[in-house]
């Protein structure tokens, strides 16, 4: 069973690594194919683990390679679809994290290529976490739904005013849809667990980022992967991190 779930993470990150690239550029969902010129990938190319590791990781048309996004998407969910195996087994909320788990996938890929988070991910992700959370063992839909309201309100407030400071584009309507997303699928009270995680690591990073010159105060730099972060450790490792702090 472990290693159907690892193979399974491989065919769902070769399906978000198609949607990553058909969604944002307002595409319905084609074939994989080559972006630079137009060539459908064969078969044996659709999942690119096995095309890179025998070495033909090339359009066979033109002989660009793919992407390197491409194969570490499969690799990351193939690694937690195994880990959540192991750390659920067959259960409701086995089934609802690897839901949750390819949501976020999909939201990294686009926010980190194109920096957006798109509408027609978020909306539906949102209705999915709403109707799951009736079904989530240990997460009663009004923890849920309480948790869902304080992560939008925070980042409501935090666009408004970043905006405010710093002008348009601080952080956008899409942010704040998925700090909705990541409060409704944690819950209240890992939402703040989450929330302060993702204030961690993002001070921390675009610290980093400043310091080596890599990016400049002027350079956008999406929130959404730290939002992403955040949810992930808060989901899998949430009460023992509270727990190893408060006390």
């Amino acid at each position: 069973m472990l290693i159907l779930f690892v193979l399974l993470g491989l065919v769902v990150g070769a399906f978000i690594n198609q949607l990553g690239s058909d969604l944002p550029a307002r595409r319905s969902l084609t074939r994989p194919h080559c972006p630079y010129c137009g060539t459908e990938r064969p078969v044996w190319q659709w999942v690119s683990v096995p095309a890179y590791l025998v070495n033909r990781a090339l359009c066979t048309s033109c002989g660009a390679r793919i992407r390197l996004r491409n194969p570490l998407a499969e690799i990351g969910l193939s690694v937690a679809y195994g880990y959540l195996w192991i750390a659920w087994g067959p259960s409701i909320q086995l089934a609802l994290y690897l839901v949750y788990t390819a949501i976020l996938a999909l939201v990294l890929i686009t926010d980190i290529e194109r920096r957006l988070i798109l509408n027609v991910v978020m909306y539906p992700a949102i209705a999915f976490a709403f109707i799951a959370s009736f079904f989530t063992p240990n997460l009663p839909w009004t923890y849920a739904l309480a948790g869902g309201a304080i992560g939008f309100g925070f980042f409501f407030l935090a666009a408004v005013v970043g905006t405010a400071l710093f002008g348009c584009g601080a952080l956008g309507g899409g942010d704040v849809k998925l700090a909705a997303f990541v409060g409704l699928i944690t819950g209240f009270p890992l939402v703040i667990e989450a929330l302060i995680l993702t204030l961690i690591m993002g001070a921390a990073i675009s610290a980093l980022l400043l310091l080596t010159r890599i990016r400049s105060l002027r350079d956008p730099i999406p929130y959404g992967p730290f939002l992403v972060a955040g949810a992930i450790v808060t989901l899998l490792w949430g009460y023992p991190i509270a727990e190893w702090f408060l006390y």
